[in-house]
């Protein structure tokens, strides 16, 4: 019964979240103040020509771009070459040595920062694409709101069965385990959610903490920031992406279990146990139901599956026929991935972009 209670309250949470509609709203007035768009790039001569052209096309006007190249081995540089002669509101630069006890992401947003000269400061990843009047509606969700920070959560494309297979998790887990209306409301830093694929900050906020410093070694510096920010008293909203804020972050099975693993556990409130635990009611709640012959207990699961699996696709722009098919491959891909958690702890090192993590 305890187990059928605890998927009553997931299935409730993603109700809730759903029919809060996470997205951003309309502009009702014209935001003003320039805005610094930082993107670190490593490695991102296929994506950076699709954020790069996305952002070109945003309606709102007073822009610059600045990219970090942080040391990568393709084409990069080159590629930031040829749009720096397409628009010269676009800047970039080559990323300093990795000092010891940073990580590369953090670091190249330092360095970012630091160049940057507008009112507000958005850190976007190469791999995530804007919709025209994405940035018009965010700095004016952003002002209404009086927000330190805003992150969106993008609307993931998936292409193959894998990124189907993998992908799906994360907004999954977001939308059944966090009200995201609390993370607004309440002062508590428990409720948090980041995605660094979408921060936008007050400059000034920012400059003031040099929040990627204070979490340099990290590789989940955006929930970590998040909990920072609301615990000195300022506001945060965490958003869904709909039709503002796009990505394609893994393209094959491999490199989303690379890039889950790393941080799969802070969705827990960054206990390994408390992962295992909820890994374990997912699948212990069926399996019980079963068991002990419970028609009516299965029935109730059923209904509440598919309410909950609902929910989930409608926030995050799915298709449910597929969400439901999938569903058993997506809990498979949750425990490898729970595995390959375990092992990054252990071993205390893994690999990502050609460099080491620790675990």
């Amino acid at each position: 019964m305890s187990l059928l209670v605890l998927m009553i309250l997931r299935t409730l949470v993603a109700v809730v979240n759903a029919a809060g509609k996470p997205f951003l709203p309309v502009a009702k007035c014209k935001p003003g103040g320039k805005v610094s768009i930082l993107i670190p790039a490593r490695n991102e001569e296929e994506n950076l020509p699709r954020l790069l052209n996305s952002i070109l096309r945003l309606d709102y006007p007073e822009v610059e771009v600045w990219v970090c190249d942080d040391h990568s081995s393709d084409h990069t540089w080159q590629i930031l070459k040829e749009w720096k002669a397409k628009d010269p509101r676009i800047g970039y630069f080559q990323g300093e040595p990795l000092p010891p006890s940073w990580s590369g992401k953090n670091y190249a947003c330092h360095q970012l920062a630091k160049k940057a000269t507008g009112d507000y400061l958005l850190f976007v990843d190469a791999d995530v694409t804007l919709a025209s009047h994405s940035l018009e509606k965010a700095l004016a969700f952003f002002n209404s709101r009086q927000l330190a920070l805003l992150t969106i959560f993008p609307r993931q494309l998936m292409q193959s069965n894998a990124e189907r297979i993998t992908v799906p998790f994360m907004n999954w887990a977001l939308l059944n385990l966090l009200p995201l209306l609390a993370v607004l409301k309440l002062k508590n830093p428990l409720f948090a959610a980041g995605n660094g694929q979408f921060m936008l900050f007050d400059a000034l906020h920012y400059r003031k903490n040099c929040w990627h410093k204070k979490v340099k070694a990290s590789y989940v510096e955006d929930i970590l920031i998040v909990r920072m920010v609301k615990e000195q008293g300022h506001r945060v909203a965490v958003l869904l992406g709909n039709n503002d804020v796009f990505c394609r972050m893994y393209q094959s099975y491999q490199a989303s279990l690379q890039g889950f693993s790393r941080n799969v556990h802070e969705f827990f409130l960054g206990s390994r146990i408390l992962m295992i635990l909820f890994w374990v009611s997912l699948l212990a709640t069926p399996v019980a139901l079963f068991l002990s012959w419970s028609w009516s207990g299965l029935l109730v699961y059923l209904g509440l599956f598919i309410i909950n699996r609902l929910a989930v696709s409608s926030a995050s722009r799915e298709k449910l026929g597929a969400s439901l098919l999938l569903h058993p491959l997506n809990i498979l891909f949750f425990t490898h991935l729970i595995y390959a958690n375990l092992g990054l702890r252990i071993k205390k090192n893994g690999q990502w972009k050609n460099r080491t993590l620790a675990g």
